[in-house]
């Protein structure tokens, strides 16, 4: 519920000193726009697509796969006067790429309203510095470019018949262009003879294999039931599944599997709980047997879909990030063995397959290493670096990872720590738990807020408490109602084997998190006093109570927290108990507490509580608010004063 992984702040009062020990790297280094976003492989296996941000702005780039050079293909500040975006590319054909292109266009305050405008646009391959870029103006989506057929791609329409059709390319408009009298929107293509399948209701879903076969849709009946539909060879429909949404008609605690894409298997799909509180666990699911198994667990963030390979195996997630989509790539173990990517890689996957597979672009990344996109191509497995996400700080990270667990009541408690590697007898100590806190956890790939302790001298603690996910289920379904409890403990207990380690200094220890983490920052010291040195709260909840009789819950949300947190009707003097704000008298380490105004998860009011009573006892603390932030990072120049700030406190207060 409490998100751990990002939020935003602009320092309103804070005197920023120079550090008493300066940063090895520059902060913004970790926090910048990443350079290369996405990569795609031409169906010959000739050029790459790559969608990068230069100079702060998104491009397309074309790279030839056997020379490396890369071509500017579309410079989206160039191409549009609005803000706008490209959130996916596709190769069509050897000629053709296709790109979701998303435009903002702001309205006049109390005339016009702020509107996004979603167009399909196709780019031709540059010729002669001469790009050609068509657009689909018929609202709807590409669903499959048909990468063995030139000029062509399937697109699906959805209304109260929804349909799909084959649409050529070269019968389209040129984008912007405006259409005479004697010409027809997008070549007047969308007719019964280019109809592949038709069907009865509004369908949000087509499913296909990978050649483009059109095996189903999920699509709401005239009759107000949602459906998984299945079409036959020849396009006959059946309805195999039915859902109905009526909230009486759902079990509390029932599962309710929607489909999102085709596993590769009759009957067979790949499926979200929609009755989860937060979707975050992909199933694969036989609708004829009803046989259904967990194929991935997200760390954190909410799933809204799925991207796979050509094996039908998921290559990655989409996940809902504050507003935006992020993309989240899912190890492939055999690429570890069968390729040598010439350095240590935790995570490898496989995005993107030539049509004949001599040529695959592959993703990597570890817990020091940014990611990176890499071109392997066969008979001799050659693999060529094409592009980073961070490209500033490759090979500029050196840290040690330690995965190991604590027993705490009998259950076994995972934990990660993170260690610098330079020459030194001892390390101050970061105790970092993450958010949630039910339903996320902390994982050993590249975390950009790890690193930047770990490079200015830290060692980091993330300990994957119960509640937290990843694991087992066992560990998942203890953290129910110990929010303030045995979670708290785990952590703690955690530290104490830590802070044992001989490398480890044990006299300098801050607290460090955001939202839940942010809650477990105050109470870690509150509960052990003498030892910690100070305490770091972003989005942090202060008053349990309050959390849960905030006006902006949903009734699902609310009940999910009375479940798994606590209920302030009969359980109100026990939740104020472990609440920091009503325990500040016993505040006896400097606390620096940093919130955005507009955070919609933990409302601000939490922060200036706790800064209200703080103040009454006299207690040392320093103060951040972003008028503007949210409960997620805002851009890196907001992150960046943050962090720097950080640094400075926990340079303050810790002998580093």
């Amino acid at each position: 519920m409490l998100n751990s992984k990002a939020f935003s702040l602009v320092v309103f009062f804070l005197v920023v000193m120079p550090l008493q020990a300066a940063a090895s790297i520059d902060t913004k280094l970790f926090f910048q726009h990443p350079d290369m976003l996405q990569a795609q492989i031409s169906p010959n296996g000739e050029n790459i697509a790559a969608l990068r941000f230069i100079n702060d702005t998104q491009n397309i780039v074309l790279i030839d796969s056997d020379t490396k050079q890369q071509t500017l293909w579309l410079n989206l500040a160039e191409f549009s006067k609005f803000e706008a975006k490209i959130s996916n590319i596709a190769w069509i054909d050897d000629n053709h790429l296709a790109a979701q292109f998303i435009e903002i266009k702001k309205g006049v305050a109390g005339l016009l309203d702020t509107k996004s405008v979603q167009r399909l646009l196709i780019l031709q391959r540059p010729d002669n510095e001469q790009v050609n870029v068509f657009s689909v103006k018929t609202k709807g989506s590409l669903i499959h470019p048909l990468p063995e057929r030139a000029n062509e791609f399937l697109y699906a329409k959805s209304g109260l018949s929804s349909k799909v059709y084959t649409l050529k390319i070269d019968k389209l408009a040129l984008h912007g262009k405006k259409l005479s009298k004697l010409h027809k929107v997008d070549g007047g293509q969308f007719k019964k003879s280019n109809e592949v399948v038709s069907l009865k209701g509004f369908a949000t879903r087509w499913f296909l294999d990978q050649s483009g076969e059109i095996k189903a849709a999920f699509n709401l009946s005239r009759e107000g039931e949602w459906n998984l539909t299945q079409f036959s060879n020849d396009n006959e429909t059946k309805v195999i599944h039915t859902w109905q949404f009526k909230e009486e008609d759902d079990a509390k605690d029932a599962a309710k599997l929607l489909p999102i894409a085709y596993a590769g298997e009759e009957n067979s799909y790949y499926c979200l709980d929609f009755n989860a509180e937060q979707q975050r666990v992909v199933y694969k699911v036989n609708f004829e047997t009803g046989k259904e198994s967990v194929v991935y667990q997200a760390d954190s963030y909410k799933i809204v879909d799925v991207t796979l390979t050509k094996d039908d195996a998921l290559a990655a997630i989409k996940v809902l990030n504050e507003g935006k989509i992020d993309t989240v790539y899912i190890a492939n173990n055999n690429a570890k063995e069968k390729f040598d990517f010439g350095k240590t890689l935790s995570l490898i996957a496989e995005i993107s397959t030539s049509v004949d597979n001599s040529s695959s672009i592959y993703y990597g990344e570890s817990h020091d290493h940014p990611g990176e996109f890499y071109l392997v191509q066969a008979p001799h497995n050659n693999v060529v670096h094409i592009g980073a996400v961070n490209p500033d700080l490759n090979n500029q990270l050196s840290s040690n990872l330690l995965e190991s667990t604590v027993e705490v009541e009998g259950l076994q408690i995972p934990y990660l720590l993170t260690m610098p590697t330079t020459e030194r007898k001892n390390y101050p100590l970061i105790i970092m738990p993450h958010g949630g806190p039910i339903d996320v956890y902390d994982n050993r790939y590249y975390n950009p807020v790890t690193q930047l302790l770990v490079a200015n001298g830290y060692a980091v603690l993330q300990v994957n408490f119960r509640g937290s996910s990843g694991y087992t289920t066992e560990l998942r379904d203890a953290g129910k109602k110990q929010f303030g409890g045995l979670m708290l403990t785990d952590i703690y207990q955690a530290a104490e084997q830590v802070m044992a380690k001989p490398n480890i200094d044990e006299n300098n220890v801050c607290t460090f998190g955001i939202s839940y983490g942010g809650y477990a920052a105050m109470m870690l010291p509150l509960n052990h006093p003498g030892k910690f040195k100070c305490a770091v709260n972003f989005a942090g909840v202060s008053d349990i109570n309050l959390l849960l009789n905030q006006t902006s819950l949903s009734s699902k949300q609310a009940e999910w927290m009375k479940e798994n947190i606590g209920d302030s009707m009969t359980e109100h003097e026990q939740l104020k108990a472990i609440s920091p704000v009503y325990l500040a008298k016993k505040f006896q380490v400097p606390t620096f507490i940093g919130h955005g105004a507009k955070d919609e998860i933990v409302d601000i009011e939490h922060a200036y509580r706790m800064k209200l009573m703080l103040e009454k006892y006299n207690k040392p603390f320093e103060w951040l608010i972003d008028p503007e932030g949210t409960h997620s990072f805002g851009s890196p120049e907001q992150t960046v004063k943050f962090f720097d700030a950080l640094l400075v406190f926990l340079n303050k207060h810790v002998n580093n």
